[in-house]
C-alpha cells in the first residue's frame, strides 16, 4: 500500500487553492513569491513548488521570470470548458447506464444538495455541484475520465468563485440535479442524453449571462 507523504509544498498549495476557489482572489490578481513566502513563513523555493501545482491545474498563470497570476475567464474559455466537458460527461453517463452502474453515491450527493438552505453561500453552493457531477464520474468507473472531471471542475469553481454568482433558489437548482437522477434512474438512455445536453446548455448559457454582467 503507497502512502502519500503531504510536504510544505502541498499544504501552501491547498491553502492557496482553497483561497482561489472561495473567491479571496481576484482574476488577474499577482501572487508574488516573495509575499506569500513571509505570508506562510516558508522558504521561496517551497512557495515556487506550490505555485506550479496550481499552474499546473489551471488556477494560475506564470510567464518566464514573472509573478504568478490568476487565471481570468473570458466568454470563449466559458465555452471552451463546455466543449470538453459534454462530451466527457456524456461518456460517464452513458457508462453508468448501460453498464447499471450503482447510483448510491450518485443519489447521496443529490440528497446532501437537497438538503441545503437557500440562506447557504454561494461556494458551499458549488461545492455539492460539483460533487454530485463527480459522483456520476466514481459510478462511471473510469479513472481517467475522473480524471478529466477532476481537472476541469477545478477551472469550473475558479469560474464561480471570480463570478460570484447569486442562485435565487437553492432548491430549485438542487431540485435540478435530482432531475437527473431521476433520469439515470429510468434507465432510458435517449432520456439521460437529453436531460445531460439540456443541463449543459443551461449551464452554458448561467456562465456566459454572469461574464456579460461582470464585463459591463
Amino acid at each position: 500500500m503507497s502512502i502519500h507523504v503531504v510536504t510544505v509544498a502541498d499544504a501552501v498549495a491547498d491553502q492557496l487553492r482553497r483561497r482561489l476557489l472561495s473567491g479571496h482572489y481576484s482574476g488577474g490578481d499577482q501572487l508574488r513569491d516573495t509575499e506569500l513566502s513571509q505570508e506562510f513563513g516558508v522558504a521561496r523555493p517551497t512557495v515556487r513548488a506550490a505555485v506550479q501545482t496550481l499552474v499546473a491545474e489551471g488556477l494560475l498563470d506564470r510567464g518566464r521570470g514573472r509573478s504568478a497570476q490568476v487565471r481570468s475567464f473570458t466568454a470563449d474559455d466559458a465555452i471552451d470548458l463546455g466543449r470538453l466537458r459534454r462530451p466527457v460527461e456524456l461518456v460517464a453517463v452513458e457508462m453508468v447506464v448501460t453498464q447499471d452502474r450503482p447510483l448510491t453515491g450518485i443519489a447521496s450527493a443529490a440528497q446532501a444538495f437537497s438538503a441545503l438552505g437557500d440562506d447557504v453561500s454561494w461556494d458551499v453552493v458549488a461545492d455539492h455541484d460539483v460533487a454530485f457531477h463527480r459522483a456520476v464520474f466514481e459510478a462511471a468507473g473510469s479513472a481517467r475520465l475522473l480524471r478529466t472531471f477532476d481537472e476541469l471542475s477545478a477551472e469550473l469553481r475558479l469560474l464561480i468563485a471570480q463570478l460570484r454568482p447569486t442562485y435565487e433558489s437553492v432548491a430549485d437548482l438542487a431540485h435540478e440535479h435530482e432531475l437527473l437522477l431521476a433520469a439515470l434512474r429510468s434507465g432510458d438512455l435517449q432520456r439521460v442524453r437529453a436531460a445531460w445536453n439540456g443541463h449543459c446548455d443551461d449551464s452554458e448559457r448561467f456562465y456566459l449571462d454572469l461574464i456579460q454582467e461582470h464585463t459591463r
